[in-house]
């Protein structure tokens, strides 16, 4: 009988393979997660991180792009990746009598991924498409001027996608040469969630990763919170507006604190700033706080969308709701803001790929695996004393205050954050 829960090994190679056994699932969620993002890139480098992984299904030396989708979606599964600041992800979804086939697959492209001409100059104008679909929308480009302020000159304010010159600039070798040198086996692990026997993802993973080895990648230089004003005018309906401050690290202890406050602060529509902004005073559609934790550091923030002549006043309830947390704060929402938090983890438990993804993040940043119940009894020791405290840190570090739209006198409002 297969044992229950998430079991480890490492492979002669260095691979670390990580599985989560849940015996009544007939699916396999199963990825290859790379500890390399934007954030491992150089400045001649921005934007080759993403290409990469755009090009991982293009076609290796086994098999074309065709017969990569093919072989996935003839057994039903699904196939997909992403990057992110500090990590590439290459993963599928597949029935669990398909677990070879999917190792076979995903090992192959990090391996013997051609970077095909003809193929890599048709994705330079797919990316080339996204950085402008994601310039022409202002709900998602005031992240990137958040990112860019908040971490001026330093790798984590780095675009993920590059620019349209960076990306022109890349040839096939480039690519080859960045995965040679930045994808060790001590900076992966492949992992396995739903019905999924260890020994077998194990035994599999070791037949087709023959041509992975481990070799010294230099570590990104310690990343430092900027913090700072930003502002482009663009003629749009709305303004949108991100206020924030210095979050926390992955291994900050107070990062379970910083993550009641947010939920307190802007996350559902019983949260303050939903409640203060939207439903009193009918001054946005949309408001709500989020939380980045990164190797070094992080960031909080608080997104706004509203009209140009209300951008002010949106900023300055935002920057009183941040001051009031501090005199106002009650168990009451304390204790709904943590059965709220506990609650989400614990649905996101009966999907495999989201327990496949939190297996790899926790292994590659944290370099540890927390169960459900260790997270749970953190976020329950979470005290209205220890709110403050992070609070109190948090507010204390410059603002940034990135805005996307039309609007006067923007620049004064900095002044009040």
């Amino acid at each position: 009988m297969e044992k229950l829960g998430i079991q480890t090994s490492k492979l002669n190679n260095g691979l670390t393979i990580a599985t989560d056994c849940i015996s009544n699932f007939e699916t396999v969620s199963i990825g290859i997660f790379v500890n390399i993002g934007s954030v491992n890139e150089s400045f001649s480098q921005i934007g080759i991180s993403h290409f990469l992984e755009h090009m991982a299904f293009k076609g290796t030396i086994k098999r074309t792009a065709l017969e990569i989708s093919e072989a996935i979606e003839s057994v039903g599964g699904h196939m997909n990746a992403y990057t992110s600041k500090e990590i590439t992800a290459f993963y599928a979804k597949i029935l669990k009598g398909n677990v070879d086939l999917a190792i076979d697959i995903l090992t192959d492209i990090i391996q013997n991924s051609k970077f095909d001409l003809v193929e890599f100059e048709k994705e330079k104008m797919v990316i080339i498409q996204e950085i402008r679909q994601m310039n022409d929308t202002p709900d998602d480009f005031v992240f990137e001027m958040f990112q860019e302020k908040c971490f001026e000159g330093e790798n984590l304010g780095q675009s993920i996608l590059g620019t349209e010159d960076e990306i022109k600039s890349y040839s096939p070798n480039d690519l080859h040469n960045y995965l040679k040198s930045k994808y060790s086996t001590n900076k992966i692990i492949l992992c396995a969630s739903g019905g999924v026997n260890h020994d077998e993802v194990v035994d599999l993973s070791e037949r087709y990763s023959h041509d992975m080895t481990t070799f010294d990648v230099p570590h990104p230089t310690q990343q430092k919170y900027k913090g700072g004003f930003i502002f482009k005018t663009k003629d749009l309906e709305q303004t949108h507006v991100i206020i924030g401050y210095e979050g926390l690290s992955q291994t900050d202890k107070a990062k379970h604190d910083l993550f009641v406050l947010s939920t307190i602060l802007g996350s559902g529509m019983s949260s303050r700033l939903f409640q203060e902004v939207r439903e009193k005073r009918g001054l946005v559609y949309s408001i709500f706080s989020f939380t980045s934790n990164y190797v070094d550091t992080g960031t909080f923030g608080v997104y706004a969308a509203c009209d140009a002549d209300k951008t002010r006043e949106v900023i300055s309830i935002i920057r009183e709701e941040f001051e009031k947390i501090q005199s106002t704060l009650t168990e009451e929402e304390i204790l709904k803001a943590k059965t709220q938090i506990n609650a989400s983890l614990l649905m996101s438990l009966e999907s495999s790929g989201n327990r496949m993804e939190r297996m790899a993040h926790q292994f590659l940043l944290q370099n540890k695996f927390f169960t459900p119940a260790e997270i749970t009894e953190k976020i329950n020791a979470v005290t209205k004393e220890s709110i403050l405290t992070v609070a109190d840190r948090l507010f204390k570090t410059k603002p940034t205050l990135a805005v996307i739209g039309n609007g006067k006198d923007i620049e004064n409002s900095y002044d009040s954050v």
